[in-house]
């Protein structure tokens, strides 16, 4: 399947399956689109040849606004952005992500008012076509103007500068394999995690590419924009939709194990207040405990502790940002995002701000709280399954082992110190990255937005989250062989259950768990848990 740029409207999903092969990119073949294109960029070149006032073609960057640049040196302040700007440091961005953050900037440019060139979009394509990703370092960008220094490694690639991450010799990345897992159990005999790194000019030159001379604009129009903290958000989109539903079905699965009361998630409770996403919780809660729409009460303590009775209504939350930071996301994907823009139909240069990364940020920090929140509800819910021997039977730590050695054994005690180690460290990354703000480029750039930190933020949130989920589902499928109930789980919960052992066995004497855990979590990333 192809997405074709410049046709239709690209979403977070588009990125994340590019990111992951499942997809190809093509620059759309639609007359009118290229048309438009050629017309804003005979707006660019109108306006340089005029020789008026041109932000970033006759004049210096930034607060160096001020400085007017010759027309003989225009090709030399092309060049210079991307090569001042390799200041980039730190952790690299993964070969998916720098996927991400190239199909992002297609679909940006590709909205027009750029006036940037259609062969040096084409150009762009090729790079994922060929798997020629460029290596960008993570630290360096604060949303404005756009994010510049990440971006420059993508404008020096094109180039033939810098480095390249580059598919394993004799690997076939077409097709679906390019999105293979890459956890424990994966795809055997190729290893994904460490792509080979090249000089950007040799893998060109091995991919019978030619590196392209970016003219005037160009390289400001691929770096000022949002596309590093976007494309980073996407792929967390992307992700948090199917930690919330594996969300609802731990807490479904707990609910079970410690003969809970499916009357807290009645219809009836959730309409009476209808939060579109407390209800939508609830429905999948009642789907995993193949519960009918209003179940009733039944024998026992009437009402369970917070941490199963309210997830509806923490999670709730989590699922309605999911849906408006989905529309916030595709607006900004499909979105001219730089500066200047071109106006097509009076070939007017405007100077304006749309690199500002300010929706992004807010969608990412506000992602970020809530899915520490919801981390924790399932880190409290394995207290719960840990210590309600009195009540479901469950023994302490979840300990199989019977008899005299018993008490030899800790079972999953240093799993609910994980999982608290893992929630703290969520929480803590929770805070606002955009309350950090702080005027820079000689104060030019004298308020950001800090976007990409955010967005870095919520990536790791989001792994801490994921981790928390497997801990929860091996949490419970230990719980369910410690009290010998597995064939009263409802049909849903029991398949959960099924996959998970078909890697994951059961803890008896005590063992490490990291490896399970790694292996569960690749699992879960793969899609080969019904979820």
């Amino acid at each position: 399947m192809t997405l074709e740029i410049g046709e239709a409207r690209v979403n977070h999903r588009d990125v994340a399956r590019v990111a992951r092969g499942e997809l190809a990119v093509a620059l759309t073949e639609q007359a009118s689109w290229h048309a438009r294109m050629a017309k804003d960029r005979a707006a660019v070149e109108t306006r340089v040849a005029s020789g008026e006032p041109f932000y970033g073609v006759n004049t210096g960057f930034g607060a160096s606004v001020v400085n007017s640049v010759a027309s003989e040196y225009g090709a030399n302040l092309v060049a210079n952005l991307y090569r001042f700007h390799g200041v980039g440091v730190g952790p690299k961005l993964s070969r998916e992500e720098g996927r991400a953050v190239i199909v992002t900037r297609l679909a940006q440019l590709a909205a027009g008012w750029s006036g940037i060139r259609t062969e040096t979009l084409r150009a762009m394509v090729d790079l994922l076509a060929h798997d020629i990703i460029p290596v960008i370092p993570e630290l360096g960008s604060v949303g404005a103007s756009g994010d510049l220094t990440p971006m420059s490694y993508v404008a020096a690639v094109l180039s033939g500068e810098r480095e390249v991450f580059v598919a394993p010799t004799g690997v076939d990345f077409s097709g679906s394999l390019l999105g293979a897992p890459t956890g424990p159990g994966a795809l055997t005999g190729v290893d994904f995690s460490g792509p080979s790194v090249r000089p950007a000019a040799e893998a060109l030159a091995t991919a019978g590419l030619t590196p392209i001379t970016l003219r005037h604009k160009e390289a400001l129009s691929i770096m000022n924009g949002t596309s590093v903290m976007t494309a980073l958000v996407s792929l967390a989109l992307d992700r948090t939709e199917a930690f919330a539903r594996g969300h609802a079905l731990v807490t479904a699965w707990n609910s079970f194990l410690l003969r809970g009361q499916a009357a807290h998630f009645d219809e009836r409770l959730f309409l009476a207040k209808p939060h579109p996403g407390s209800v939508r919780y609830a429905a999948w809660v009642r789907s995993g405990l193949a519960s009918p729409a209003q179940p009733a009460l039944t024998p026992g303590k009437v009402q369970d502790p917070y941490s199963i009775r309210c997830a509806p209504h923490v999670v709730g939350v989590l699922l309605e940002i999911l849906d408006q930071a989905a529309t916030t996301i595709e607006i900004e994907l499909n979105g001219a995002g730089d500066n200047p823009l071109m106006d097509e139909a009076t070939g007017v240069a405007l100077h304006g701000g749309n690199f500002y990364g300010s929706h992004v940020t807010h969608v990412a920090d506000t992602l970020k709280l809530h899915l520490a929140h919801a981390a924790e509800v399932l880190e409290r819910q394995l207290v719960l399954l840990c210590h309600s021997t009195q009540t479901s039977g469950i023994p302490e730590n979840l300990v199989a082992v019977a008899g005299p050695s018993q008490n030899s054994h800790h079972g999953f005690k240093a799993v609910e110190i994980l999982a608290s180690s893992l929630v703290a460290e969520a929480m803590k990354l929770a805070s606002p990255a955009s309350v950090f703000s702080r005027s820079t480029e000689g104060h030019n750039q004298d308020k950001v937005p800090m976007g990409p930190i955010a967005a870095r933020d919520l990536r790791s949130i989001q792994m801490l989250a994921d981790h928390t989920l497997v801990i929860g589902l091996l949490a419970a499928a230990q719980a369910t062989d410690a009290t010998n109930r597995a064939k009263e789980l409802p049909a849903p919960l029991h398949a959960l259950y099924t996959a998970i052992r078909m890697t994951c066995s059961a803890t008896m004497d005590d063992r490490r768990h990291d490896i399970m855990l790694a292996q569960c979590l690749a699992d879960f990333h793969g899609g080969r848990l019904p979820i």
